[in-house]
């Protein structure tokens, strides 16, 4: 039903592709965030988890209700607004996870760069959301060398699991400059390798797109040439 409200007779091969992706990334997120905004409200998960959820719920609605009830484009301002919003509720919830000893989620920033490749953004955006993965993992470097107390922001919680695991008196222990450097090293080697293998492959898939698409457009004025010769 979504797709069928939001495509249009009119739109453009790569509006279909946009709109179709878009929709996907909205309605799974919208329908996980409100299962998961319950669970958490009965077992309390963390302030910032909490705006997180919000913040992803936010951004599948404006996706659903630009899309599906007013019909609109996906315009490469509609989808920065989109990823802007996804990226914040990403570093919110790697910032309740690093402080509560639990799963990080900076991961997902890889899913959100190859999105934008996939929807042939402007390359300006995708460097926008590497730039700020970048400087996300830098602060946690910071933090987690010196721990100047950016993690204890949001109090301590998950307080027992902590304790379990580190010995510390400030929760979570910190670790030294060089083991810090190394992990950040690392993460931004992996994060980054795998942005340019998958903006060389999307860069031949769009080359060969193109060919294709230039094959067939030359197919067509030469057929439509010759039908205006009399063969006989």
């Amino acid at each position: 039903p979504c797709f069928n409200r939001a495509l249009l007779d009119s739109d453009s091969p790569l509006q279909v592709k946009r709109k179709k992706l878009l929709i996907v990334m909205a309605v799974l997120p919208f329908a996980m965030s409100i299962v998961s905004l319950y669970v958490s409200l009965v077992s309390w998960k963390g302030l910032y988890n909490m705006i997180g959820r919000c913040v992803v719920m936010l951004g599948s609605f404006l996706s659903l209700t630009w899309l599906c009830v007013f019909q609109k484009q996906a315009t490469d301002r509609f989808i920065s607004v989109i990823i802007a919003l996804l990226s914040v509720a990403i570093i919110f919830f790697d910032f309740e996870a690093h402080s509560s000893l639990g799963v990080t989620y900076w991961p997902m920033f890889v899913v959100l760069v190859d999105a934008l490749l996939v929807l042939e953004c402007p390359m300006r955006m995708t460097f926008t959301v590497v730039a700020t993965c970048l400087l996300w993992l830098l602060v946690l470097m910071f933090e987690s060398a010196f721990r100047f107390g950016f993690y204890d922001i949001e109090g301590t919680p998950n307080q027992s699991y902590r304790r379990g695991v580190c010995d510390c008196e400030k929760l979570p222990c910190s670790s030294s400059l060089g083991l810090s450097t190394m992990n950040f090293m690392m993460q931004c080697f992996i994060f980054v390798l795998d942005f340019i293998c998958t903006r060389g492959f999307a860069a031949a898939v769009l080359g060969e797109k193109n060919r294709i698409l230039a094959s067939i457009q030359t197919a067509n004025l030469i057929a439509e040439s010759l039908s205006r010769f009399d063969l006989e």
